[in-house]
């Protein structure tokens, strides 16, 4: 019950909808990890794929605009919930799951679809279901005479992941100099490092490695001569 953020937007249907496509990119937010046996950065939004815009829009171009409601786009930790006024307009929900296509404002689709901002081809639902075939959670639809919700699952949530970590772009280039050079000092990491990246210190590499990297990386040798090896794997 307690928001964070809450906006209104108001004006002509088009420029609603730019406001709001804006407004929930923002919201997908990015979860960005390093994976560990490879060392590349992976990037994956909370709402997969074209899911997130294609429910705006559909909500958009079947919502019932003779009841006197909103559509309503909530972002919660686990999940996202749009709802509009309205239920499934001459059809079922076997229908539209499958992409049958039916007009409940033909002229707003038209206008839309003059403007390239749909396809009008009744792909809206069948695409957000192909946006999560890669993760165990998945949309839900629901139904009702006078609304129609849909729930997308963020996939950051609900993931486990125990092989990647959070790495910073610092920590992947260390380990990319380890990986490269086994034995490197933290003197000659820093080095290598600081001639792409002048902001690196020394001291900034020397917390990289105490705190972020313990898992992947460990001294060997003395401190004079002994240098960075990355871990073997049970």
């Amino acid at each position: 019950m307690n928001f964070r953020i809450k906006k209104s937007f108001k004006g002509s249907l088009v420029k609603i909808l730019s406001d709001v496509e804006e407004q929930t990119e923002r919201l997908n937010d990015v979860k960005v990890v390093i994976d560990g046996s490879s060392f590349k950065r992976k990037e994956t939004k909370s709402y997969p794929g074209a899911s997130i815009r294609e429910m705006v829009l559909n909500a958009f171009c079947h919502a019932n605009y003779f009841i006197h409601s909103n559509i309503k786009i909530k972002f919660f930790p686990d999940k996202a919930k749009i709802s509009s006024p309205g239920g499934i307009f001459n059809a079922t929900m076997d229908d539209i799951m499958n992409g049958v296509q039916t007009y409940r404002n033909p002229r707003l689709v038209n206008v839309f679809d003059k403007l390239h901002l749909i396809e009008n081809f009744g792909t809206g639902i069948p695409r957000t279901l192909q946006s999560y075939e890669a993760y165990e959670v998945k949309p839900e639809f629901k139904a009702s005479e006078n609304f129609f919700i849909v729930t997308l699952p963020n996939v950051n949530y609900y993931r486990i992941d125990p092989i990647n970590d959070p790495l910073s772009d610092l920590d992947l280039e260390i380990l990319k100099a380890v990986k490269e050079n086994p034995g490197m000092n933290t003197v000659a990491i820093t080095d290598r490092i600081n001639a792409i990246n002048p902001s690196v210190n020394r001291d900034k590499v020397k917390n990289a490695l105490k705190r972020n990297l313990v898992n992947y990386v460990e001294h060997i040798g003395s401190k004079k001569s002994g240098g960075y090896y990355l871990r073997k794997k049970d």
